[in-house]
């Protein structure tokens, strides 16, 4: 399940109304971000999925004739990301280094890439049907999922070579999202199946060999998303209403509610180690954009 889908949720839950304000209370402001649309020219449909420390921003946008194209934004210009004959392109994150991970499709299926000094290579893992990196931290890990022969959904890390499957423990799929250059990996988790109607997913981090579930408070579904290297975690949660918003999580477990001004929906796809966070809104029209919601804080600053 993704955060796109989970506008279509019609939710009944109740929220006590103390710990609703207390999460409102909490939103982000206009004045805590400098908030810019991202918008692939010419596109139907820009989303924006990662941001490094350099401010570079990947994404994926939607052409004229409805095909995907990954692109990345660097100093103020658009650049096509399209793997070779590919019948589709994804870049879903970028590191310090300007590596970029994303998947691509084929005949063959869904498959991932990594795109490192102009060059691709396929990422497939061991045995799946899909494979679809994430993240790439500055020590060139990725994480991501692959869907088994069986079609359940596993994590995994690609570390030096080497693949490692991430399993919430008992749960029933697990998606690993983020990375971060110390290790921490954090995703998405549910003890339910994998189908785009659960209102039952939660956010983990993983940090030293341990789990860690949460979720916003109030939140009927919860997706987490990238983590920075100061443990900070973007993601998307579904309020009682099916309306979905942003997050940043701290690391010491408080949110934060991010939300593009006038925006009607919308969700958090990355923050990088200053503090600046990118992801996608759909306006009241309808129209769906990236974002970058730049942090205020001074750089330097931790």
């Amino acid at each position: 399940m993704n955060c796109e889908r989970s506008r279509e949720l019609t939710v009944s839950l109740r929220i006590v109304a103390a710990v609703f304000m207390l999460w409102l209370s909490s939103a982000a402001r206009a004045e805590d971000f400098n908030f810019t649309s991202i918008d692939f020219p010419g596109a139907t449909l820009t989303r924006a999925t990662g941001i490094n420390a350099q401010g570079q921003i990947v994404g994926r946008y939607t052409d004229s004739t409805g095909t995907f194209h990954g692109f990345l934004l660097s100093d103020g210009v658009y650049t096509s990301i399209d793997f070779p004959s590919a019948l589709f392109t994804i870049a879903h994150g970028i590191n310090s280094e300007g590596q970029i991970v994303g998947r691509y499709g084929d005949a063959t299926g869904t498959h991932g890439f990594l795109l490192s000094g102009g060059s691709f290579t396929t990422i497939n893992f061991p045995g799946a049907m899909q494979t679809r990196p994430q993240q790439i931290n500055s020590r060139g890990d990725i994480v991501g999922t692959q869907v088994d022969a069986g079609g359940t959904w596993h994590g995994f890390l690609l570390s030096e070579g080497n693949f490692t499957s991430i399993d919430f423990p008992g749960a029933t799929f697990t998606e690993a999202q983020g990375i971060n250059s110390e290790g921490d990996i954090s995703g998405v988790y549910s003890f339910v199946a994998r189908v785009e109607t659960s209102f039952n997913n939660h956010a983990f981090v993983l940090s030293k060999g341990t789990f860690t579930s949460f979720d916003p408070p109030g939140s009927t579904t919860t997706f987490g998303w990238k983590i920075n290297a100061r443990g900070q975690i973007g993601g998307c949660w579904t309020d009682a209403n099916g309306t979905v918003h942003g997050f940043l999580r701290s690391p010491e477990g408080s949110f934060t509610r991010i939300d593009f001004p006038g925006s009607t929906f919308g969700y958090s796809s990355d923050i990088n180690d200053p503090g600046d966070i990118v992801g996608t809104y759909d306006d009241t029209s309808g129209n769906t954009h990236g974002y970058l919601a730049a942090n205020r804080e001074p750089r330097g600053q931790s």
